[in-house]
């Protein structure tokens, strides 16, 4: 035993020293690495997910079609407005509203104008005879005959003259003559004076304005001068064709004048109103008006618009209920479930109890935001957790952590999103679920994948306000992708999975349709939607793979590795169909790739890039040069106008075969950026001279550039620049290191010059570089040759035969070529 016993001197040094101090445990767990950034993540997560998870605070539960297993009652007493008479409300506003007549001032004036000058006028005439016969017929006053016929105008000298005037007439006359005489004008001017006003009382208006007046709801009109406004009856109004009323309404102003002639005034005024009217329409000020009744009732409909309703008041009947009753009654139900009229009466009513509940009890809803607000909480702690204890990177590497809360709030919003679309059905849950679980699967792996997606699950069930039923589905349907997905090998790998899970997930839903009770139709739409989503979500992520793949850093390269294999259909018919394209392409594809390395750019995705860049070409090789027979060129026989379309339709040709071939988004840029908005020169060129010749107007340089866009990464600008430079140097005649550097450089010049680069972040040291790598490999291409000794005894035909294939290398280029060809001549 004395072997296991302690000495005095240890004991008491132990002693003495006493227990070691320590931080506590969670300041250190604080203070290791990403802590602090991974709490950051998680605080904010909460954060969005609890606002996803309240708003709207307290949504309808309810969508049209829905099965409705009990009748829905009303909580409360609301009153919904009704469209019917709210279109009728409005329709009597705009047709009671009184219309404005406004004073026809113009024609007064020219009545009191004219019956000023009538004594002056007969005056100076000295006798009736004389008076001109226009005056006397609008007068009345011993008007002269009417006129003879065309046929009888040849016998007018045989025509009887004309009777004297009468003694009437004359009496009339010599009053009118007695009012021009100084002492009597100022009694005429006041008679003048009161028939204006006495004309202003009288409410005549053209004769369709009365009827159409008289149509309408409205009993009144209003009438104004201009200054003040009098409101008046509708059957006050009289048309200037109802000449006894138009009469008996100008008896007060004509009885102001003497007796022998208001006969005379009487007619005058009837011949100046007809078909004017003392008052006319005012359209401007009456639409005003109408507009703004009818915006009053919208703005403050009256209670005749309403239709009201009391509590517990059956608002929508059961779903079984209606379709027994509407098959007894020989109906065909084509819609069932919850119709839009139902739906907008509890849209009424929830908004109502809303109301009713703030003013009686408001801390209610405070409590339910509070409680929501927990769950969310203990949530995001469970998930915390669980990646604290599994996947730790996650918590040391904050980047990933936070990819990861991006990705499962993305999915929570389009959970809500969703939800709050009228149509969809409760089911679309199933796509965030199911679309997170295969992302994660590829991301990570499949255990985590499980975890965090049963969490997302919860998440997504707690949200849309779902049942214990709808748990179940999301958790069984990511769980039958999860396990399918141990190792994705292809593309399609992701459709099966996702196809299977969707035959799995309709019989799952069936049963649990079945098993509350649901009709068989109901159930069969909510399984139909319920394998939908599930197989939308497998061709969703695998549509998004490559993005996927960049976003979470997973196996980028494997992408382009692959549409780097020449057994890639595009590949091969373009090698088949369009063989020196090919050749081109394969050789850019090493000039791109050499100089994207040289500057530190993705060397692989220029070579790519630069593989199908010119794929539009397949539909047209015969009109490009790499692909033509020795001096046959098909744009000979086409106007530079056609040929620049075949030329620039290229691209169009290749985003559209991209598209067919589901060529990579980031490799169609290449498509439509390696000629940006450059000039095709050479038929520009071309279309010049033919107009010159023609003595035409020059061709507009836009119409002769590409469509763009300019390039946006520094790969397409490679390939732009490696495009230009290969054509260019192809169209020499002896391509030497010196020819092929200037030749370069000019392209390279006029490529910055004319702006290609500007929506591009290159530099020019980093435009330098690129310059000498696409030298260092044209050079190479074309490098110097020995020239074999001539065989001397070679015979006629053997000269011929070389003086053919010397003739044949002077054919016509491409576009690029020809452009650049004319060009070097030129320098």
């Amino acid at each position: 035993m004395a072997l296991f016993k302690k000495k005095l001197r240890q004991r008491r040094l132990e002693t003495r020293r006493g227990p070691t101090e320590q931080e506590p445990l969670l300041i250190r767990w604080i203070r290791r690495p990403g802590v602090l950034g991974s709490m950051a993540i998680a605080t904010g997560f909460f954060l969005v997910a609890t606002l996803l998870d309240v708003w709207p605070v307290d949504p309808l539960r309810y969508r049209q079609g829905q099965y409705v297993p009990s009748d829905i009652t009303a909580r409360v007493d609301f009153r919904v407005l009704s469209p019917e008479m709210f279109d009728e409300a409005r329709r009597l506003a705009d047709s009671t509203t009184p219309e404005t007549f406004r004073l026809n001032t113009a024609l007064l004036d020219d009545i009191l104008a004219s019956l000023e000058k009538i004594p002056s006028r007969l005056e100076a005439a000295k006798t009736l005879d004389k008076v001109d016969p226009a005056l006397r017929r609008e007068m009345g006053l011993y008007p002269p005959p009417a006129e003879p016929a065309k046929e009888a105008q040849g016998d007018s000298a045989d025509a009887p003259p004309p009777p004297p005037p009468g003694k009437e007439d004359q009496a009339a006359f010599a009053d009118w003559v007695s009012l021009s005489k100084p002492e009597n004008r100022p009694k005429f001017d006041e008679w003048c004076k009161g028939l204006r006003e006495d004309l202003t009382r009288c409410y005549i208006v053209r004769p369709d304005r009365a009827s159409e007046q008289q149509r309408r709801s409205a009993d009144r009109v209003l009438l104004t001068d201009g200054q003040a406004v009098v409101e008046q009856k509708v059957v006050d109004l009289v048309a200037d064709n109802e000449t006894k009323k138009v009469r008996r309404l100008l008896m007060a102003g004509v009885d102001r004048f003497p007796l022998p002639i208001r006969h005379n005034i009487e007619t005058f005024l009837l011949a100046k109103i007809r078909d004017k009217g003392i008052y006319l329409y005012d359209a401007e000020t009456s639409k005003k008006d109408r507009a703004q009744a009818v915006q009053e009732v919208i703005q403050t409909p009256p209670d005749s618009c309403y239709r009201h309703y009391t509590e517990d008041q059956v608002l929508a009947r059961n779903t079984e209920n209606l379709i027994s009753l509407e098959t007894e009654a020989g109906l065909d139900l084509t819609q069932g479930g919850l119709s839009e009229e139902e739906l907008k009466l509890l849209q009424a009513e929830h908004a109502e109890y809303l109301q009713y509940e703030r003013s009686v009890s408001p801390p209610r809803r405070w409590f339910r935001l509070a409680g929501r607000t927990a769950i969310v909480l203990l949530l995001s702690i469970v998930l915390c957790v669980y990646v604290q204890h599994y996947q730790h990177f996650l918590v040391e590497e904050n980047w990933r952590g936070l990819k990861l809360a991006v990705l499962l709030l993305a999915m929570l919003a389009l959970s809500k999103l969703l939800s709050l679309l009228p149509w969809a059905n409760p089911h679309t849950a199933l796509l965030p679920v199911c679309i997170g679980a295969i992302v994660l699967t590829v991301a990570y792996d499949q255990r985590f994948a499980l975890a965090v997606g049963a969490i997302l699950s919860a998440f997504v069930v707690f949200q849309i306000r779902g049942s214990v039923n709808m748990l179940i589905v999301l958790i069984g349907a990511q769980m039958l992708c999860v396990f399918q997905l141990r190792e994705v090998r292809t593309r399609s790998k992701l459709v099966v999975a996702s196809a299977i899970s969707a035959a799995v997930i309709f019989l799952v839903v069936w049963a649990l349709s079945i098993q509350t009770g649901a009709p068989w139709r109901f159930a069969l739409q909510n399984s139909g939607w319920a394998a939908a989503m599930v197989l939308l979500a497998g061709l969703i992520v695998q549509s998004l793979l490559p993005a996927i793949e960049k976003f979470f850093n997973v196996a980028t390269g494997s992408t382009l590795l692959e549409w780097c294999d020449a057994s890639k259909p595009l590949l091969k018919r373009l090698a088949t169909e369009s063989p020196g394209t090919y050749n081109h392409s394969l050789q850019l594809g090493a000039m791109c790739e050499a100089a994207a390395d040289t500057i530190g750019a993705r060397g692989l995705l220029a070579r790519v890039g630069a593989y199908y860049h010119d794929i539009g070409k397949i539909n047209k090789p015969d009109y490009f040069a790499e692909n033509q027979s020795a001096g046959q060129n098909k744009h000979d026989k086409l106007s530079p106008a056609m040929s620049l379309l075949i030329i620039i339709n290229h691209v169009k040709d290749g985003m559209e075969m991209a598209r067919r071939y589901g060529l990579p988004a980031l490799l169609r840029g290449f498509i439509t950026t390696h000629h940006g908005t450059t000039l095709v020169r050479y038929f520009y060129h071309s279309a010049a001279k033919q107009s010159e010749g023609a003595k035409g107007p020059a061709p507009d340089e836009s119409q002769y550039r590409y469509p763009g866009p300019k390039p946006h990464l520094k790969e397409e600008a490679i390939l732009m620049l490696a495009d230009g430079a290969e054509s260019s140097v192809r169209a020499l005649s002896e391509p030497t290191p010196t020819s092929i550097r200037t030749q370069v450089h000019r392209i390279v010049t006029e490529r910055l010059e004319d702006g290609q680069f500007d929506e591009c972040d290159l530099t020019l040291r980093e435009v330098h570089q690129i310059e000498e790598s696409l030298v260092k490999s044209l050079c190479g291409i074309y490098h110097a040759r020995i020239a074999y000794p001539k065989d001397e005894r070679e015979g006629k035909n053997g000269k011929k035969h070389a003086a053919e294939e010397e003739k044949s290398e002077d054919h016509y280029t491409s576009e690029d070529t020809k452009e650049e060809s004319s060009e070097a001549k030129t320098s």
